[in-house]
């Protein structure tokens, strides 16, 4: 008998974990509150534990060719100084793409497989014998339920599982840029300037991604439009860039971190930022989702309950996300919180990056996804 699965969210969580378990022969519902599936206008990082996952289901060359794939990565301080520029290796595939590109990608795939996506539906909650609840009050049953409705998760909050989220003390701004006129080479820029970052990349052929971070407290940085002026003064490098970004459409929120204590409450399954919501600063929140939609499909094709497979995918996975998360909290303090007393030792740190490979292996986990857990589909079919 076929199973079904029902899907709290559209977004990039939801639409990927749809399209995998209806590739595996699943009929699958996905609810989107939304009357269209749609992100907010900016860039996003993707590298290769998610992009494997999309080459593996016939997607990723239709997102490449909407994207950048970027040679080399710098960080640049205030007066000019190159702190680290590393040149991305052949086989560690970065791209920065517009991310409606990518969940337009994903809702492609998904309905070339079948998955109905249903707009204007509000989930309300979910149990775990299977049943999700509709805001206008219609019961649906499910052999697994998926919460991916975002950090600010109602599902996930209703299971009772002790879950918390909150706002961290960073807030950013994103700019997508319709031109490539401050970004004309494949390479991504972080420039730091005291407790402020500018992160500058190229994101398809016609577009740039800009994001802008700073202390919330920093209430000249929250100024909107930005303060020409200020920030000239702070990145000077950046004098004829910063009138280009501050013309460009602008988002502005706070980095978030998510602590859910399970991933799963009987055959319900939290995924994407519901389960480990954490701040960008390493660029693995979709390769994280995309990436465990992956697994969570292969642990439900390896054991038909999902009573027995959620728990033995959050048993293989979630090292990956945890680790993840810690590194990009201690990035973000390592930014946002560093004493300006003591800038002249944070080029130490850099250094340390630059010249123990072993840190960046640490910090970076999720970048090596799917070799380095007992769910990969290689290694099943291998066996």
């Amino acid at each position: 008998m076929q199973r079904h699965a029902e899907i709290a969210g559209g977004g990039i969580a939801g639409l990927a974990a749809g399209m995998m378990l209806a590739r595996a022969g699943w009929s699958v519902r996905v609810h989107e509150r939304s009357s269209e599936i749609r992100e907010s206008g900016a860039g996003i990082y993707l590298r290769d534990n998610s992009l494997n996952v999309l080459d593996e289901y016939g997607l990723f060359e239709r997102l490449a060719e909407q994207g950048t794939r970027l040679e080399r990565s710098l960080s640049i301080d205030r007066d000019g100084t190159v702190r680290q520029n590393i040149a991305v290796p052949a086989h560690a595939r970065s791209y920065v793409v517009p991310r409606q590109s990518l969940v337009d990608v994903l809702a492609y795939g998904a309905r070339q497989a079948g998955v109905e996506i249903a707009l204007n539906s509000e989930v309300q909650s979910a149990e775990p014998d299977g049943s999700l609840l509709l805001s206008d009050g219609r019961r649906q049953k499910a052999d697994l339920i998926i919460a991916a409705d975002g950090f600010n998760s109602r599902i996930r909050d209703g299971l009772n599982i002790g879950a918390r989220h909150w706002e961290l003390d960073t807030a950013v701004n994103r700019h997508f840029i319709p031109n490539r006129l401050i970004t004309p080479k494949p390479e991504s820029i972080q420039y730091w300037s005291g407790n402020r970052r500018i992160g500058v990349a190229p994101s398809g052929p016609t577009h740039s991604y800009v994001f802008i971070a700073f202390p919330n407290r920093d209430s000249v940085a929250k100024r909107l439009p930005l303060d020409l002026d200020d920030w000239t003064r702070a990145f000077p490098l950046l004098r004829e860039q910063l009138p280009v970004i501050a013309a460009a459409p602008t988002t502005q929120y706070r980095y978030v971190m998510v602590e859910c204590p399970r991933w799963h409450s009987g055959r319900v399954a939290i995924i994407g930022d519901a389960a480990h919501g954490l701040p960008p600063t390493l660029g693995q929140g979709a390769g994280l989702a995309i990436m465990n939609a992956r697994t969570l499909t292969e642990a439900l094709s390896r054991e038909q309950d999902a009573l027995k497979a959620l728990p033995y995918w959050e048993s293989c996975m979630r090292f990956i996300s945890d680790e993840t998360q810690k590194w990009s909290c201690r990035y973000d303090l390592f930014t946002r919180a560093w004493p300006t007393q003591l800038e002249f030792l944070r080029p130490a740190i850099f250094w340390a990056f630059n010249n123990f490979p072993s840190l960046t292996q640490r910090m970076r986990i999720a970048d090596r996804g799917l070799t380095i857990t007992p769910l990969s589909p290689h290694s099943a079919k291998a066996a």
